[in-house]
């Protein structure tokens, strides 16, 4: 096995661990060295989540991997890609690095593909997603069924607050334009940060905000054209 097959190390390190091996658990922790090393942030993040549920009460090892992928934060900002786009994010404007690391460890990676539909209008929801690159359309239907574009979101932006917030029905359906990788923050993550930094509901309020105005813009542009 190639030395920086981490994908590899996972799979036979969680194979070993389901069996009983506890000696597993270093050569994955090892797996997530060899992701960062790579600039794969969403396979340690998601090999992090992992061993949070294999190994809950490891408070050592959690706070261990949390500075591995602090550092390998830092290290990447210090290149010249600049800040990586969720440490941007202005959702998370005064979180301390380390602590934005241990929470998005507990976040849901995944990657989705063009043209998917990651969250559909009037669909319940119960998390939001933060977006590592690619790029999303915001859209609504009119009452003809038309699609009205509300905004293209990329890099560092969020989407799904609002149903997370208020528990209703999506407000509007986002699709990959490209190919994107995403971080989903369920209820419990979200009230853990927002009771630990309360002006990230100040961020979620002014986003909320901006985005009725573009909802409102949209819809009269689309009048106006109607119209003429």
């Amino acid at each position: 096995m190639a030395d920086n097959d981490y994908r590899e190390t996972f799979r036979a390190a969680g194979a070993r661990w389901l069996e009983g091996d506890p000696a597993a658990i270093a050569d994955f922790e090892k797996g997530i060295t060899k992701a960062l090393e790579a600039g794969d942030m969403t396979a340690a993040l998601s090999a992090h989540q992992r061993l949070l549920v294999w190994k809950p009460t490891d408070t050592d090892l959690h706070r261990r991997v949390a500075q591995q992928i602090a550092s390998a934060r830092d290290r990447a900002e210090s290149g010249p890609k600049g800040d990586s786009a969720i440490a941007r994010s202005p959702l998370f404007s005064g979180v301390p690095r380390e602590e934005l690391a241990t929470l998005l460890s507990l976040a849901a990676p995944s990657k989705v593909a063009a043209g998917s539909v990651v969250v559909r209008e009037g669909e319940p929801g119960d998390s939001l997603f933060l977006i590592a690159s690619g790029r999303l359309r915001v859209s609504t239907k009119s009452d003809k069924g038309e699609e009205i574009i509300l905004a293209e979101l990329g890099p560092g932006d969020f989407f799904g607050e609002v149903a997370l917030l208020t528990r209703r029905p999506r407000t509007a359906t986002v699709t990959a334009v490209t190919e994107a990788e995403l971080l989903r923050v369920d209820q419990a993550n979200l009230a853990q940060l927002r009771q630990r930094h309360p002006n990230i509901d100040a961020s979620l309020a002014e986003f909320h905000r901006r985005r009725a105005e573009k909802t409102v813009e949209a819809l009269i542009e689309r009048l106006k054209r109607s119209a003429s």
